[in-house]
């Protein structure tokens, strides 16, 4: 039996995706490894947002390369590297796999399958960067996998082709009663510092009746928390039309209609057993009032929103082409903390982008002490190849200036995560039992704050139980569990 390991870098659409990749290579009977070192397939599940990703790949790669050396004098077999999402362009094999005669086409930019024969091409620079790199694929062309592997081993590998669709391929999931469900894919922002649209290409959304006949599979097979995944879900099916705040009338806007992901949030709703549903991402410009409003109205939507600010100064968000002002960031802060002070908030920032000057930077810090927010995921801008930013903007705040202005927001995030937890001890809180870790279980509360409690002979996993918050614990929570075996 073949084994396989795979390594998934960043986001959660990436961390679906290695469970699309994991079902495929069950199914044809490969077996997953937890050491590389012990595989005879690698898979890395890239990332190009920031640098540091990339420069893990290469690092990694450049490991196997090594080991690959020792394997074909001991072994004569060396490991299979194989490169999808971020940083791969295009769906090709290594020419050390194949006859020149086969290099009919070269493609520029994203270029995707027209058929088979289109995979024996080899012009992109990863391969001259990288020589034992063996094939790369983009995702949305994962139904060629099989036929690549099948040319690589020289034999027959097997393939379920009735998930040719990349949305439609079933996942494997680690957790079978916290599953990811992806609901639209790409983004059409092109926002200045973002590489997302060039690598991912434009945005596209499931239809409703797939997701919920999905999640309703999920249902059926103890599933009861479901996060829902894309880009930007919140323009599920092109909502980009609406506005949330009226800037002249100072007041919501009127709402004739249901937006189409709120929507899905109501069909969701209706599907016994799922207790909790969260989404991730959101972007500020594309949110409306009755999504927000679904955190309240819908008995499954949990108290948790995770929603890009990227900067609190209107110059350097213009910069980045994002569509919202720090004021409508704001508002929505403050309309879901009205509904529940406990409203957890999580966001995204870059705080040294091009021109960012040390005042720019000292708004951010006020925006995140004001707002109190509770996470932010704070990115030290790289410029990335492609993007608006790489041809129109200089890089022109030091390696030395990122540093310190990380370390100063971590500081201000820290303090902050110590407030708004303390403002949770002694509540009681409901947990959904997932997961054992380090002798304790744990999972979180509706509003996303990890719990860690002593494990109880009595109870399960997928029990929701009540516990008692009572301490603090870095970053995360700890409590005692109040109900009583039945």
């Amino acid at each position: 039996m073949k084994t396989y390991y795979i390594k998934t870098f960043w986001c959660e659409m990436n961390h679906a995706d290695s469970e699309k990749v994991n079902m495929i290579l069950l199914q044809s009977w490969f077996k997953k490894v937890w050491n590389y070192k012990d595989a005879d397939l690698i898979i890395l599940n890239t990332c190009s947002v920031r640098q540091k990703w990339e420069d893990r790949v290469f690092w990694l790669l450049h490991e196997v390369e090594k080991i690959n050396k020792i394997r074909l004098k001991e072994w004569k077999k060396e490991i299979l590297t194989w490169l999808t999402w971020c940083m791969v362009r295009k769906t090709w094999l290594n020419k050390k796999h194949i006859l020149w005669e086969l290099n009919k086409k070269k493609a520029q930019n994203i270029t995707y399958l027209e058929n088979e024969s289109w995979i024996f091409n080899f012009d992109d620079n990863l391969f001259s960067r990288l020589p034992n790199l063996d094939f790369t694929l983009r995702i949305e062309e994962i139904k060629y996998l099989n036929f690549i592997l099948t040319h690589l081993y020289k034999e027959r590998i097997w393939s379920d082709d009735k998930f040719d669709d990349y949305l439609k391929q079933v996942q494997l999931r680690e957790n079978k009663y916290s599953a990811t469900v992806i609901i639209q894919k790409w983004c059409d922002n092109f926002c200045t510092f973002c590489i997302v649209p060039y690598t991912r290409w434009r945005e596209v959304s499931r239809s409703i009746e797939e997701i919920i006949e999905e999640i309703k599979e999920l249902a059926k097979n103890w599933t009861k928390e479901i996060t829902l995944v894309g880009q930007n879900v919140n323009s599920f099916w092109k909502q980009k039309n609406l506005k949330l705040w009226d800037e002249e009338k100072s007041k919501w806007n009127d709402w004739v209609w249901k937006s189409p992901f709120r929507e899905l949030l109501e069909e969701i709703n209706k599907i016994p057993w799922i207790d909790r549903v969260r989404f991730t991402s959101s972007n500020p410009h594309d949110m409306t009032q009755d999504i927000l409003d679904a955190h309240f109205d819908l008995d499954n939507t949990c108290n948790y929103l995770h929603l890009a600010l990227q900067s609190w100064n209107d110059r350097m968000l213009k910069k980045m082409n994002r569509k919202h002002s720090y004021k409508d960031f704001k508002d929505m802060v403050l309309y879901l903390r009205e509904k529940d002070p406990f409203f957890t908030i999580s966001t995204d920032i870059i705080v040294w982008y091009s021109s960012e000057t040390e005042s720019d930077f000292l708004d951010t810090i006020n925006a995140i002490k004001e707002l109190e927010i509770d996470f932010v995921y704070i990115a030290r801008y790289s410029v990335r190849l492609w993007t608006i930013a790489s041809k129109a903007f200089p890089d022109d705040v030091s390696d030395e200036i990122k540093a310190d202005r990380w370390h100063r927001l971590n500081e201000v995030l820290e303090e902050n995560v110590k407030k708004r937890s303390k403002k949770m001890i002694w509540r009681i809180e409901k947990i959904l039992v997932s997961w054992v870790k380090d002798w304790y279980l744990f999972w979180r509360t509706r509003n996303f704050k990890e719990v860690f409690f002593d494990i109880v002979s009595w109870i399960k996993e997928w029990d929701i139980v009540d516990v008692e918050i009572t301490e603090i614990d870095n970053w995360v929570l700890k409590g005692k569990i109040l109900e009583q075996k039945k």
